[in-house]
């Protein structure tokens, strides 16, 4: 077995044991005030730093922002999701407003 193999096996399970255990004591282990509170904020910093890449440095590279059709799609997406708490609505005006500038940068 090559250490490759061996070492994709192994990360594999133990992310697996992670995920299993999580979701099988989840339930019936009472978190105390302060994790439950430092758990809060896990999402949204997971999700900025997976999008703020994503939207300052499009294919790795610096772009000005008015050159940016993701950043400047991105801020009329944000105030429909804050305005509308709508998943739909915020993916539709995320697709048409990226359709719409994209031509223009």
């Amino acid at each position: 077995m090559s250490l490759t193999l061996l070492e994709v096996l192994l990360i594999g399970a133990g992310t697996y044991l992670i995920r299993a255990g999580s979701l099988s004591l989840g339930s019936r282990v009472s978190w105390p005030s302060w994790a439950q509170a430092w758990m809060s904020f896990v999402t949204p910093a997971v999700l900025g730093a997976l999008l703020g890449p994503l939207l300052v440095l499009p294919g790795g590279q610096a772009v000005p922002p008015l050159h940016n059709p993701t950043l400047l799609a991105s801020l009329p997406t944000a105030v429909a999701a804050w305005k509308t708490r709508s998943l739909l609505w915020t993916v539709a005006v995320g697709v048409v407003c990226f359709a719409l500038i994209r031509p223009l940068t």
